[in-house]
Parts: C-alpha cells; sequence; structure tokens
C-alpha cells in the first residue's frame, strides 16, 4: 500500500478534518487492515492519532510489517 492511499484512508476516517483520530477508530482501522488482532493490545497515550503517526505504523513500523506477514 502506498503512502497516498494511507493517506486517503486516513483522511476518510478523519472525517470531521481535525488532524487525528481517535484511539478507537486507530485500532479498528489497523484490525480491518489485518494489522494487529482482536486481542492485540496497544497502548492508548490518550493523545489523537495523527495522520503521520497512521502512516507509520501502517506503513513503516516493523511491528506492524510483521503482523501482516503472520497472515500470509
Amino acid at each position: 500500500m502506498d503512502n497516498s492511499n494511507i493517506a486517503a484512508m486516513f483522511q476518510m476516517l478523519d472525517s470531521s478534518n481535525k488532524g487525528s483520530i481517535s484511539f478507537i477508530q486507530y485500532k479498528e482501522a489497523l484490525k480491518t487492515l489485518g494489522l494487529c488482532t482482536a486481542d492485540e493490545v496497544l497502548k492508548d497515550d490518550g493523545h489523537g492519532i495523527t495522520c503521520e503517526k497512521f502512516m507509520y505504523e501502517v506503513c513503516i513500523c516493523p511491528a506492524s510489517l510483521q503482523a501482516f506477514a503472520r497472515r500470509f
């Protein structure tokens, strides 16, 4: 998935154009993409998830890539 697709996905989640999404939206997006499981524990730091963080977690983060690879 390239950066423009990930950015477009983030924009769909950020429908109010705040520049961030909630932790719940973030976790559900990762589950939908197969990058985390329903029982996987993710830490909520209390801050919104920015587009940059979302892109990092989906595309760049090695842990996410390992999770993606486990599905195949």
